[in-house]
C-alpha cells in the first residue's frame, strides 16, 4: 500500500491505483492523494525535498562561481581552451551530492572538483531533461566566446522510490545553467561580437582587427589604417600579427604549422623585411565543425577596398583541405590546478 505523504491525511491506495490517481511532488517522487494534500504539505516538505534543495544549490553554485575570483579564473581558462580545441560548448561542474555542492559554496575553489568542457553536440538530453537541454543548447549557440562562457552545474541526488516492497533508491541529476562573463584576463573584445551586420564594422582600436562577414564561411582579418599617432607602424603590425594568430587559433588553426609560407610572409612584414603584404586567401578547416572556411588576410589596405568585399561568401567558399592538417587534437584535457588549490588552502589557514 502507498500512503499519502501528507501526515495529516490517512488515505492510502495500492501501488497500481497510486500510479493512476496520486499526484507526485513537482521536484521529487513523493506521492499525494490529491493536489490539495500536496499543496497543504509543501511548506513542510520543501525543507527536506532533495530536488528542491539541489535546484537551489545549483543556483548558489552558479552565483558563487561568478563571485569567487579564483574559481572564475580557472573556469574561464577552461572555457577558452575548450573553445579553441572543440568549438562551442559549456563548462560542466558536477557534484556527487548536495553536501559536495554545499562545500564548494562555503569554501570556494578548493572544493570545486574537476570541471570539464563539453562540446555542445556532446550534451545529452536524457541527463538534464528536454527543457533544460534546449536552454543549454540555445546558450551554447548564442554566447560570445570572447567575453562569456556557459556554465552547466549538475548535482546528483538520491531519493526514495515509492514501492510496496523493500525500500528502493534512485540517483538523479538536478541541473541548472547560466551564461556568465569570463574573468578580465580571459576577455577579448572583437568587432564581431555584435550580431548585426552594422555592428561588425571596424572600431577605432588597433587591437581589433577582425571583421566577420554575414556568412560564417568567410573570415576577413585586417589591420586598421589609422591610429592617431598612438602606436608606431611596427607596433600596429605586431598587434595585427598577434591577433591574426589568436583568431585562427580559436578555430583550431595554427598559422605556423598549417600554413608555414603565409606565416613566413607575415613574419617578414612584421619585422620590416618587406614594406607591403599582398592580400592572401587561405582555406583552413574549423576543428569544431570539421568544415573549411575562407580566410582573407589583408594588412595595410584602404578602408574603401574592404567595403568591396562581397557579403555573400557562399559562392566563394571552397572545401579545400589543409596541406599539413594535424588530426591529433586532444579529445580530453586535464588542467593542473592542484598547486593553485594548495596555495589557496595555505592562505586560508
Amino acid at each position: 500500500m502507498v500512503r499519502c505523504r501528507n501526515n495529516k491525511c490517512s488515505n492510502s491506495a495500492t501501488l497500481a491505483e497510486a500510479k493512476k490517481t496520486y499526484k507526485s511532488c513537482h521536484n521529487c517522487t513523493c506521492l499525494y492523494c490529491s493536489r490539495e494534500c500536496r499543496r497543504a504539505h509543501w511548506q513542510r516538505h520543501r525543507r527536506t525535498c532533495l530536488h528542491s534543495r539541489a535546484g537551489s544549490l545549483c543556483k548558489q553554485v552558479l552565483s558563487s562561481a561568478k563571485e569567487d575570483p579564483i574559481t572564475l579564473k580557472h573556469i574561464s581558462a577552461l572555457a577558452k581552451r575548450g573553445y579553441a580545441f572543440h568549438g562551442r560548448g559549456a563548462v560542466k561542474c558536477f557534484f556527487s551530492s548536495p553536501e559536495a555542492a554545499e562545500k564548494f559554496i562555503a569554501n570556494g575553489f578548493v572544493d570545486l572538483g574537476e570541471p570539464t568542457y563539453v562540446r555542445w553536440s556532446d550534451l545529452m538530453a536524457r541527463e538534464m531533461g528536454a527543457e533544460l537541454y534546449a536552454e543549454v543548447i540555445r546558450l551554447c549557440k548564442s554566447y560570445n566566446p570572447d567575453t562569456r562562457l556557459v556554465l552547466y552545474v549538475a548535482v546528483c541526488v538520491v531519493s526514495e522510490v515509492p514501492t510496496s516492497g523493500a525500500v528502493k533508491w534512485e540517483r538523479q541529476l538536478v541541473s541548472r545553467c547560466a551564461k556568465i562573463h569570463l574573468d578580465t584576463a580571459n576577455r577579448h573584445h572583437t568587432s564581431s561580437s555584435s550580431a548585426s551586420p552594422q555592428g561588425r564594422q571596424q572600431s577605432t582600436s588597433p587591437c581589433n582587427i577582425t571583421r566577420e562577414m554575414e556568412s560564417p564561411e568567410m573570415l576577413v582579418l585586417t589591420s586598421l589604417p589609422g591610429n592617431n599617432g598612438q602606436n608606431t607602424p611596427k607596433k600596429i603590425r605586431e598587434i595585427s600579427f598577434t591577433n591574426i594568430q589568436r583568431q585562427l587559433k580559436l578555430r583550431g588553426v595554427s598559422l605556423r604549422r598549417h600554413f608555414p609560407q603565409v606565416y613566413r610572409k607575415l613574419r617578414a612584414y612584421v619585422d620590416g623585411t618587406v614594406d607591403k603584404f599582398a592580400p592572401v586567401t587561405i582555406y583552413p578547416r574549423d576543428q569544431a565543425s570539421g568544415k573549411s572556411f575562407m580566410c582573407i588576410i589583408m594588412l595595410g589596405v584602404e578602408p574603401e577596398r574592404l567595403q568591396l568585399l562581397p557579403t555573400d561568401s557562399s559562392r566563394m567558399a571552397a572545401p579545400v583541405s589543409l596541406d599539413k592538417e594535424r588530426n591529433s587534437v586532444r579529445q580530453g584535457q586535464s588542467y593542473a590546478i592542484d598547486k593553485e588549490r594548495a596555495n589557496v588552502r595555505q592562505g586560508q589557514r
